[in-house]
């Protein structure tokens, strides 16, 4: 009966608290740089789509997941085969194409009705990768990517742009451990609270 009683309280809380709860869709440009040994470390243009959802504790903090599915372009580095000369294959194209299905969940302050800063981590799943960099078949990237995030949002309305600037922590190298490879990304995009 008391689990009863508490589980009506809380969906009750939240039923009282919906207009704190917010979602909607998102799109930005990714600006991405991969730096380490056989990789250009170039800015290149990507992008990422998703959907966001908010809470709102109080007037200014909230917590921000989202569901995004990034892509990101990279470059095979010009000595490549100097750092992965057994592994490596020297008939490899140059272009790199990463795709991840990512979660990041923010923090979120809210300075006033129209600036909020935000921070928090990132976990990313990669989904596709085209590269042919090493021999029998073997892929160079590893799977998960493990980032930091933080930016700022002006909203206008039920309409927010942001820029964001994520940092990679982990090597996402998975020819060996000699070498280390992490990610960069200058993110500016909108979204749109249709809820």
């Amino acid at each position: 009966m008391k689990y009863t009683l508490v589980c009506t309280a809380l969906l009750l809380s939240f039923v009282a608290n919906a207009q704190s709860f917010h979602f909607g869709p998102k799109l930005d440009l990714n600006y991405s740089a991969l730096k380490g040994d056989g990789v250009k470390n170039k800015v290149s243009a990507g992008f990422q789509a998703g959907a966001f959802a908010e809470y709102n504790f109080n007037k200014h903090w909230a917590i921000q997941p989202e569901l995004l599915y990034t892509w990101n372009p990279y470059k095979k580095g010009d000595d490549f085969m100097t750092y992965y000369n057994n592994s490596g294959r020297s008939a490899a194209g140059t272009n790199i194409n990463l795709a991840y299905i990512s979660l990041p969940v923010l923090a979120r302050y809210n300075l006033n009705k129209v600036v909020s800063v935000m921070a928090g981590p990132q976990f990313s799943y990669l989904v596709s990768e085209d590269e042919d960099l090493l021999k029998e078949g073997r892929k160079a990237f590893d799977k998960t990517e493990i980032s930091a995030a933080a930016g700022v949002q002006v909203n206008l309305g039920n309409v927010g742009f942001y820029a964001r600037y994520v940092k990679g922590l982990n090597n996402i190298n998975d020819v060996d451990d000699r070498y280390t490879w992490k990610s960069s990304h200058v993110q500016v995009g909108i979204a749109v609270r249709i809820k």
